[in-house]
């Protein structure tokens, strides 16, 4: 890589690992509810049933995974450390007792007088986060297009979960009405404006180093850069001052920002040197075609209004894109980061494993293959109404949880084979 990887300023493995084993075991018990709520998927996609679920899923698996990535990759790409490794600490535990009492109240109407609590941990321990990567940012030397992709994801991850906690309180207390807006807003700001400019960031960076692409122009994902930026600072006002046009014009911008992020990407795989599709490529290449048949749903629930297309783009959104794109990397970044705090001081002491033992690569197959198919037949439920195809597609994918779950304990708990450690 043209840069250097500054890994001698990651944070020590243990506080990447708190957030990872959690992100996996949010992942497992989202997949076991997702089949109970069959009987959702013709309802109102932003009940407070589904919204449970969703935050779950979205804070617990999508969040978590986030975090922790970030913690790491943010000293080796932007080669300086993170401000406070005391904070990140602070924050997960924070982060992840708001998480369990926040959709527990959610879930059970009954214990629904706890959600403002939970909504506080997580807001606290979100503020911790932008304010230790804001305080990182004091010592960077170079604002290239990644250091820009972070820094406005947690401009936005700071109205997002600002918005969040106001409408937490504002569920029990019914002080503002337009609700609607407000869950606009806070859509718009957590998952377009963090989440995916995350990844849209941190793509730049993985992509290249996974998939060992050289020589491709960088041109699209700076104007996806100012084209999210405009879209969504357009589509806050829009809904601030209640103008449907301006609504629709900043979403315009930000499906067109990520129709160029779609095509920076496939301009990276074609230029890359390793050319076999193996399981990461895979999961990579239907993350992206899955946000692209993201786009396009959305836009035909736009122009129909029909509840099912939005629940269909919220699926395909959290259990395909996401779900592609986190697992996939996770089968990267995490034997590196086992194999680095493990193995990297026994080198040239005795034989060491190399990254691919470290992942049971015909398993990761076999996952992807029954998740994406899982996934496929979970749209068909969707689409046609059928709560019990809905149902069986949310098992199969269940199955393929316990296949990525399988694979992540076999790379924490890595041990090479007794003939394999022998001393040179």
């Amino acid at each position: 890589m043209a840069r250097n990887l500054a890994t001698q300023m990651a944070p020590p493995f243990v506080l990447v690992a708190h957030y990872f084993i959690a992100a996996a075991i949010f992942y497992a018990v989202s997949a076991f509810l997702l089949p109970f709520y069959a009987n959702e998927i013709d309802g109102y996609f932003l009940s407070s049933s589904m919204a449970s679920l969703i935050h779950l899923y979205l804070l617990g698996f999508v969040m978590m995974t986030i975090f922790g990535a970030m913690y790491q990759l943010i000293p080796v790409v932007l080669e300086i450390p993170v401000f406070s490794k005391d904070f990140a600490y602070v924050q997960f535990y924070l982060f992840l007792g708001g998480i369990i009492l926040f959709c527990f109240g959610l879930g059970v109407d009954k214990y629904m007088a706890v959600v403002p609590y939970g909504a506080m941990m997580i807001y606290l321990s979100m503020l911790i986060f932008v304010a230790n990567i804001f305080l990182t940012y004091k010592n960077l030397e170079r604002f290239d297009i990644v250091a820009k992709y972070i820094f406005a994801s947690n401009v936005f991850l700071f109205i997002g979960s600002s918005v969040g906690f106001f409408m937490a309180l504002n569920l029990l207390y019914g002080f503002y009405p337009d609700l609607m807006s407000l869950a606009k807003i806070h859509i718009a700001t957590t998952i377009f404006g963090y989440v995916i400019m995350s990844i849209m960031g941190v793509a730049m960076v993985l992509l290249p180093m996974f998939s060992l692409s050289h020589g491709y122009s960088q041109q699209k994902i700076k104007w996806a850069f100012y084209a999210i930026i405009t879209g969504l600072s357009v589509l806050l006002v829009a809904e601030l001052f209640h103008v449907s046009e301006l609504f629709y014009t900043g979403v315009a911008l930000s499906a067109f920002a990520m129709l160029l992020a779609i095509l920076q990407m496939f301009d990276i795989f074609r230029a890359r040197i390793r050319r076999q599709n193996d399981f990461w490529a895979k999961n990579m290449i239907a993350s992206f075609f899955t946000l692209l048949t993201c786009i396009v749903v959305f836009f035909v629930g736009i122009f129909s209004s029909e509840q099912k297309y939005f629940i269909l783009f919220g699926f395909l959104f959290f259990f395909g894109f996401l779900l592609f794109f986190i697992v996939g990397h996770i089968y990267k970044i995490l034997p590196f980061l086992v194999w680095y705090q493990r193995f990297s001081p026994l080198v040239g002491k005795m034989k060491v494993p190399m990254l691919n033992q470290m992942i049971k690569e015909k398993q990761a197959d076999v996952q992807f293959f029954i998740t994406f198919v899982g996934m496929a037949l979970g749209c068909v439920g969707i689409i046609f109404t059928s709560y019990l195809t809905f149902a069986i597609a949310s098992v199969i994918m269940g199955i393929g949880t316990l296949l990525v779950i399988d694979n992540i304990y076999f790379t924490l708990t890595f041990k090479p084979k007794k003939e394999a450690t022998n001393a040179q």
